[in-house]
């Protein structure tokens, strides 16, 4: 009926206790109990209770206030606190103004922030300021089509927004400011290619059919791969400039009513973003801080930041724009070169061109300049001696294209709402055994920059006993529940949303009740290995990818796909409220906000205050059999006895710290076998690190998974393997299955006898 082990250390034996007593009952789906206790109502209980399945029922319900509930004195009053109209009222300010990266409105945000975590009671509150390399347009950009004949013009691309008498922030003047963080200035005119979503595949595709896109400027549509990754395949390939658009296929009216009549996205709105190649490595791509001692080649293995960001103009369009374009390619039809895989939503003959008859001049004006950036840090110090502490960290980042009510402000309210909570649990003499941050980024979205520039600025005084880190991004945009998590975090996550399904602070959602769990190293969803790859990619990159802190990150989205204003000025207020939520009814998203907040508290509360360290390894193990089985699916001839021969020796380990650290009562232990145990538990992530790095990317140390090259959002398992792979360098993927597998071993070695030291990831 219970799962005790995962309970707060107080109410463990008792728990235990009426396990036993009510064995006999032999039922062991908990979901049986959470229907009692969520959908009886009282004319149901005078109804059954004259039954003996009644009975039965009438026990399973009120079995939780009998026995204790299996939330703390603590968790309950937390989760007495997050509230949907706080959450609301906060939104409503942050998202009052545009706050880019780098300006007025975001230093304006992050006092906000810091005012907040303030009156909140939090023990420390900092602005840490970070010097990075920005762009902004100084003028507007120029998408031209002309006449190759004549010279005469044909189309002017409007590049700007629509101002909405339903959005009443939609007329700022940020919907005339279309550009591509870290696109430089330059200019283009040439014939056009259209290559669907510009991955690698879709290149080769357009080669087979004989069409060369060097000298051409390329168009393509948003989806797949991330956009800076377009414009790198574009820029290998000697194409000169490339156009991003929206196709409704992927974000508009083909998934019903566009904005402001539904959530989806309109012919005006436009997908900013950065075109960094983030694949390469994250964060500031010239490290522009003074406080850097390591160089450039050091820290990403370049020679100069050039070599991170494109070199030729890219610009972001809507499909109204988009359209007049696409219809002017004229040759061969695009469902010849690859398919239905290559036609888009718009209502007319996809065709790849190159255009014959017209030509397009584009040009950008978007100067680079160093500007500083303000993170906002919250620290509730932790009773634990340092050498003993384990610090649990929060993220989100602040900073949005334009307003960013969804993306990603939603999770800075529900971030305001769990600071809330815990200044509440603190002034009734709460402290957590462990040190927690509260962590409000800025320059997410040029790059995780502020994250980033945290993390390796701090990572030696603050970070090197770090237990977990759970961002929250986009924490809202509709009603169904993802999470992506280190595969050793989702044991913890299933139990913290059935215990708050249990109580009196739920709120419901789609897909209940514990939503789509995925593994964040590879975002299949978990035990199923055969689900294709998702999208993926926010502030823990730095955590888990460079540093080896196990990572969890969790939204409330559209099952339908990505929300349709993403990245638009119309990512709103009005949009947030009228469509974010449950089945885009208006207001709903405020609720899910605060149960958002929740959630991610609890999942806080759990990780500090419990003695032993709720990671579940033999899970982890059971991931590296699936990433394993799927390389050899890939590659029969690769010699996969060493990688096998680590895994099972991980299985055995994990097996091992189950019984000696995870089944333990916390009592029977010592306070130096307790230390163990969770050094064991929650720094094991970092051996999965190798420190010379992935091929070609050094700043990418995790073994098991990275953003996959040439995808930059999602995820590959072995990622330095299935490089190789893709490649066709069986030498190079023999040699990463060695590096996989010595790093696999080491995690063993460390999970079983604790013999590597905790200081070293490499050693």
């Amino acid at each position: 009926v219970m799962s005790c082990l995962s309970h707060p250390p107080e109410l463990q034996n008792s728990c235990q206790s009426a396990s036993t007593s009510v064995s006999d009952l032999n039922i062991e789906d908990k979901p049986v109990r959470t229907i009692v206790l969520r959908k009886m109502r009282p004319w149901a209980v005078e109804k059954w209770k004259g039954s003996p399945v009644g009975v039965l029922w009438l026990v399973l319900a009120v079995a939780p206030l009998v026995l204790g509930s299996s939330l703390s004195p603590t968790e309950n009053e937390f989760l007495a606190s997050p509230q949907a109209e706080t959450a609301r009222e906060n939104l409503r300010f942050i998202t009052s103004q545009p706050h880019v990266a780098g300006t007025e409105g975001d230093w304006i945000m992050a006092d906000f922030v810091s005012q907040k975590f303030e009156e909140a009671g939090i023990p420390q509150v900092s602005t840490y300021p970070l010097d990075v390399l920005l762009n902004y347009p100084a003028s507007p950009p120029n998408v031209t089509l002309r006449s190759s004949v004549d010279g005469s013009i044909l189309y002017k691309a409007n590049l700007s927004e629509d101002i909405l008498e339903f959005d009443d922030t939609s007329d700022t003047y940020w919907r005339n400011h279309t550009f591509h963080g870290y696109s430089p200035s330059g200019s283009a005119s040439a014939s056009v290619v259209y290559a669907n979503y510009g991955r690698p595949q879709d290149f080769e595709a357009l080669e087979k059919s004989g069409i060369d896109v060097k000298g051409t400027i390329v168009i393509v549509r948003y989806g797949q791969c991330f956009r800076g990754l377009k414009v790198m395949n574009a820029q290998t390939r000697g194409a000169l400039a490339v156009i991003i658009y929206s196709d409704p296929a992927d974000d508009g009216y083909n998934h019903g009513s566009i904005y402001p009549q539904g959530p989806w996205r309109s012919p005006s709105s436009l997908q900013r973003g950065s075109v960094q190649f983030n694949s390469k490595c994250a964060g500031d791509p010239m490290r522009a801080d003074p406080r850097y001692k390591e160089t450039l080649h050091e820290i990403c293995g370049v020679e100069d930041y050039t070599q991170l960001i494109p070199e030729i103009p890219s610009v972001p369009m809507g499909y109204g724009d988009a359209r007049v374009l696409l219809q002017s390619l004229g040759g061969k039809a695009a469902k010849d070169v690859r398919g239905d895989e290559f036609v888009g939503g718009l209502d007319l003959e996809y065709t790849v061109g190159p255009s014959q008859d017209v030509i397009v001049d584009l040009s950008t004006l978007n100067p680079e300049e160093i500007r500083t950036i303000p993170n906002v840090v919250g620290v509730i110090p932790g009773t634990l001696d340092p050498e003993e502490d384990m610090p649990i960290l929060l993220g989100n980042h602040r900073d949005a294209w334009v307003y960013g009510a969804a993306d990603p402000n939603s999770g800075t309210a529900a971030l305001i709402e769990v600071a809330a909570g815990f200044g509440k649990l603190l002034k009734s003499g709460w402290k957590p055994l462990r040190t927690i941050y509260l962590l409000s980024w800025s320059g997410e979205e040029y790059g995780l920059l502020g994250s980033t520039g945290w993390a390796e600025l701090n990572y030696a005084e603050l970070l090197e006993r770090a237990a977990v880190y759970l961002n929250v991004d986009t924490v809202v945009s509709g009603g169904s529940l993802s999470v992506s998590a280190t595969p050793s975090l989702t044991s913890i996550w299933e139990q913290v949303l059935r215990d708050v399904q249990d109580s009196s602070h739920y709120v419901e959602f789609e897909n209940e009740p514990v939503g789509r769990i995925l593994d964040a190293n590879v975002n299949w969803v978990m035990n199923r290995p055969d689900i294709q790859i998702l999208g993926s990619g926010s502030d823990y990159t730095a955590f888990l990818d460079h540093f080896g802190i196990a990572s969890l990150d969790f939204s409330f989205n559209k099952e339908s796909g990505p929300y349709g204003v993403y990245h638009s000025i119309y990512d709103s207020f009005a949009w947030i409220d009228a469509y974010g939520g449950m089945d885009e009814k208006p207001g709903s998203s405020f609720p899910l906000i605060a149960f958002a907040s929740k959630i991610w508290g609890l999942l806080a509360l759990r990780m500090a205050d419990t003695q032993m360290l709720p990671f579940n390894h033999t899970i982890q193990s059971e991931a590296l059999l699936h990433y394993t089985a799927a390389i050899q699916e890939q590659a029969v001839t690769l010699d996969l006895s060493d990688l096998k021969e680590a895994v099972h020796n991980y299985q055995k380990a994990a097996t091992h710290v189950h019984s000696t650290c995870r089944t333990t009562n916390d009592s029977s232990l010592d306070l130096r076998d307790m230390v163990t145990c969770n050094e064991k538990l929650g720094l094991t992530e970092r051996k999965f690190l190798d420190k010379e790095g992935l091929p070609e990317r050094p700043w990418f140390k995790h073994v098991l998974q990275a953003p996959g090259l040439y995808l930059g959002y999602a995820a590959e398992a072995f990622p330095g393997i299935q490089q190789a792979l893709d490649a066709g360098n069986l030498k190079l993927a023999q040699d990463q299955v060695k590096s996989v597998a010595t790093r696999i071993h080491a995690a063993a070695v460390f999970l079983e006898n604790h013999e590597e030291s905790t200081s070293s990831i490499n050693q």
